[in-house]
């Protein structure tokens, strides 16, 4: 499950540390601070399997995502039909995700299934710019799982940000915390660490600190990376015929 370097949802610092800081996410998530706090981590949490539930449930997720576009084609700023097609390419974006039989982790994304994500996240984001009231907290919870599986950790921590607020626990500003580490915001990671510390008991406590540090210490490491791949594309950007979108790791693009 790697970038697709040919979408419109391509970002130079995303693309530099995609895989090193999804790595960082399933390796913290494993221990058990899970999206919406559920047992199991991050791979339960994202609700998905190797079987699409049949046609007919393809082609109801489709007639909805006909039905939200034809709405948002006479009012762009429709709020409902925006969170309506934000799930809906959620759900059909499950059906191009391949799972480790034995783990349950997302081991590849169909290119499909990678633009399905992307418009997901693209009505999601439509929707945050339009939306004068309190944002939806259940379709914040799909959005997360959508950015995780973009590897977008900035996208991850804005979703998970309003989940934290609705909803705050040791589980949900644990996650937050995460997140701005894998985004490379110490400062906005620290915050949310020292938040989930706050709503934690003593014995909590005592479990998730050696985490957070270790994830703060990653985050370090990140924001260092990306520090660099902005002075390296800056560099490349004078040469000529240079790519100033060319990944310094090597990060090829999404499994076919």
């Amino acid at each position: 499950m790697l970038f697709d370097l040919r979408g419109k949802r391509r970002r130079l610092v995303q693309v530099t540390f995609a895989t090193l800081a999804l790595l960082f996410l399933v390796g913290f998530l494993g221990f058990g601070i899970g999206v919406g706090g559920g047992p199991g981590g991050i791979f339960d949490a994202l609700g998905i399997s190797n079987s699409d539930g049949g046609g007919s449930a393809t082609d109801q997720i489709n007639s909805e995502i006909d039905a939200a576009n034809a709405k948002l084609a006479k009012n762009p700023n429709d709020t409902k039909a925006l969170l309506k097609l934000a799930q809906n390419e959620f759900l059909l974006a499950k059906t191009g995700v391949q799972t480790d039989p034995n783990t349950g982790a997302p081991v590849s994304v169909s290119n499909d299934a990678h633009t399905d994500l992307g418009d997901a996240a693209d009505a999601w984001e439509k929707y945050l710019k339009v939306n004068k009231g309190k944002p939806d907290v259940t379709v914040a919870f799909d959005m997360i799982n959508v950015y995780v599986l973009l590897q977008d950790a900035d996208g991850a921590a804005q979703a998970q940000r309003i989940v934290a607020e609705d909803q705050p626990s040791v589980n949900s500003y644990g996650q937050l915390a995460l997140f701005e580490y894998a985004g490379g915001d110490i400062e906005a990671g620290d915050a949310a660490s020292d938040k989930a510390l706050s709503l934690a008991s003593k014995t909590q406590a005592k479990g998730i600190k050696p985490q957070l540090a270790e994830a703060r210490k990653q985050g370090i490491k990140l924001q260092e990376a990306q520090e660099k791949a902005k002075k390296q594309a800056g560099e490349n950007a004078t040469k000529p015929g240079s790519n100033p979108l060319q990944n310094p790791f090597g990060v090829p693009g999404t499994t076919p």
